[in-house]
């Protein structure tokens, strides 16, 4: 048997697309995220490189991380397996993600999607950000 490419799914109609989201309680930002964005199908797991993973796997389409708490290590390697799948890993501005900084951790949130629609996706997150006060925070 060929070993097969990962590829992330194709799917852009917002609503349609699969939330990875953590099993852990969610704040009331997450939920007015979900509300935006009318996600109606979640997938939850644990850890950033398990919720990626799901991405890779087309069991989801997107990922959002609110908080600064992700670090580096979280992110790097997931982040490359990521974008060979075909998707994209950025902060919740649409800022690549900087590893060459003495500080490890991912202030700026972050969201991975399938990379159809991340522009799209980044674009209907940033009124509610505003709305939260959030504001990028320089490497």
């Amino acid at each position: 048997m060929m070993p097969e490419r990962a590829r992330t799914s194709d799917e852009t109609d917002l609503p349609n697309m699969r939330l990875a989201a953590s099993r852990s309680h969610r704040s009331p930002r997450m939920n007015k995220v979900v509300q935006r964005f009318g996600f109606r199908e979640e997938v939850q797991r644990g850890s950033v490189g398990i919720k990626v993973g799901l991405i890779i796997e087309q069991q989801s389409d997107v990922y959002i991380h609110l908080s600064p708490r992700t670090k580096q290590w979280d992110t790097c390697a997931p982040q490359l397996i990521l974008t060979e799948a075909g998707g994209q890993m950025t902060d919740l501005f649409g800022a690549p993600l900087n590893y060459n900084v003495p500080d490890l951790q991912n202030r700026n949130g972050l969201v991975a999607s399938n990379g159809a629609s991340h522009d799209r996706i980044i674009d209907t997150l940033a009124p509610l950000l505003a709305e939260f006060g959030r504001k990028k925070i320089a490497d």
